[in-house]
């Protein structure tokens, strides 16, 4: 106690002696020692106030620790009869699990059937046709295969009848509205025609199902296919043929994957195509150039000029006028002038049929040169890369035989052209020769 009043003290004399520094010049010497005084007394009392709470709780300290002790001892037993409690309900629920495990039997391990079994389904319920004309219908499968207990029979109920309900109508054909998205990304109602699980159609557009949403088809199938499509919508009896999709959309979907041959032509023409291509167009305007002129334009003029005994400007004029030119000669002589007379028309008139030829032969050369070149190179990628992925090595050989084609495109028509431009000139050439004789045939009676 002296203790605690001495540092009581001690700390009010360092306050004292503080504040009379700070204000010695305002305050006196007997106002400075009340304020001491007075606030020594106020702790004195504050110090008493301390020391008599203190023997208060001193005496209550045993009363106190008796009382915990007490307690402790209350919940300690709770304890122990909690803990026995614990025990005696886990060898209670054992058992109830094992006689539930025993009255089960068969249904636990029906209880995995069902749930393996819609696993199994449920992928196909929601990719399903039906599922477009029947939406929701996967929400059961997922209760079941979610479930952590036995199915209830409605369910077990309502699964058979989901698996009915898919086997009946693969075989039905059924038209109901329901919202497409067109190939702009629009949704707008139309009226869907579903083809067992196989297809489904809307007029003679062929749709897809995907993701709980019918779709347009971005690139539809070819306009046979399409056409039968649209008799089919519109007949009303009877029977109409269709094309399917047995892999239910998987074909169809390959088909924007498809280039057409036109498409494909023209991608993978590479070098030799092209010089194919410029071969072609060559030969194809020399052949054009060659058909004018023998059968617009030589041609007629030939003919014209059999029924005239005047000499026009035109192959058998020219030779006609050779004969009157000589006509005096001998025999021997004239028939020398007027051979030569027809073979100094004869290249005119055979001008460029050989090159056409020529070209028709080296088109098919120049693409098989091509597609030696891509199987080199489809043979070199397989040596470096392997035949991990058969599409890129089928695709390469596709490419390949792209310049075969483009050679055959131009050997086929040329070697037509060929033959008619040929044929038309032979029967020109013909016709002076022809001529010439009836010419040398008439000088031998005029001369007889």
């Amino acid at each position: 106690m002296r203790n605690v009043l001495a540092l009581t003290l001690a700390g009010v004399f360092a306050f004292s002696v503080s504040a009379v520094s700070n204000a010695a010049e305002s305050l006196s010497h007997s106002d400075l020692l009340k304020k001491v005084r007075d606030k020594e007394r106020i702790q004195e009392q504050v110090n008493n106030q301390r020391v008599q709470t203190f023997q208060r709780q001193k005496n209550r300290q045993a009363d106190l620790l008796a009382d915990a002790k007490a307690k402790l001892a209350a919940e300690e037993a709770k304890s122990e009869r909690l803990k026995a409690t614990f025990d005696e309900n886990e060898k209670q629920l054992t058992q109830i699990a094992e006689d539930l495990r025993i009255k089960q039997g068969n249904l636990g391990e029906l209880f995995g059937v069902v749930r393996q079994a819609a696993n199994s389904l449920s992928g196909d319920i929601a990719s399903s046709l039906v599922s477009a004309q029947y939406p929701g219908r996967s929400a059961l499968l997922n209760k079941l295969i979610e479930a952590e207990e036995l199915p209830k029979m409605d369910d077990l109920r309502g699964f058979y009848v989901l698996m009915l309900q898919e086997l009946s109508e693969q075989g039905n054909t059924a038209s109901f509205a329901a919202d497409v998205v067109n190939e702009e990304g629009r949704t707008e109602t139309q009226t869907v025609e579903r083809i067992g699980t196989f297809n489904l159609l809307s007029g003679k557009d062929y749709l897809f199902f995907e993701k709980g949403q019918i779709k347009t088809l971005q690139v539809q199938p070819s306009a046979e296919v399409r056409g039968l499509a649209s008799e089919y919508e519109s007949a009303t009896s009877g029977y109409a043929g269709l094309y399917i999709d047995p892999t239910k959309g998987g074909i169809l979907q390959l088909e924007k994957l498809k280039m057409s041959l036109p498409d494909r032509l023209w991608k993978f023409k590479g070098f030799a195509g092209s010089t194919v291509m410029i071969l072609l167009a060559i030969g194809i305007l020399i052949a054009l150039e060659r058909l004018f002129t023998l059968y617009m334009v030589t041609g007629p003029k030939v003919a014209s000029q059999k029924k005239s005994s005047t000499p026009g400007n035109n192959p058998l004029g020219r030779v006609m006028k050779v004969y009157l030119a000589n006509k005096d000669e001998d025999v021997e002589n004239l028939e020398l002038k007027l051979d030569e007379a027809v073979l100094k028309e004869t290249p005119k008139i055979e001008r460029g049929i050989n090159l056409i030829k020529v070209i028709a032969a080296l088109g098919p050369l120049l693409g098989l040169l091509g597609t030696v070149v891509g199987m080199i190179e489809v043979f070199q990628s397989i040596t470096l890369h392997g035949t991990g992925d058969p599409r890129l090595m089928a695709d390469g050989i596709s490419q390949a035989l792209v310049t075969t084609v483009w050679g055959l495109l131009a050997a086929i028509p040329l070697t037509f052209l060929h033959a008619v431009v040929a044929g038309k000139s032979k029967s020109i050439i013909h016709v002076l020769e022809e001529q010439s004789t009836g010419l040398m045939a008439q000088h031998d009676e005029n001369n007889a």
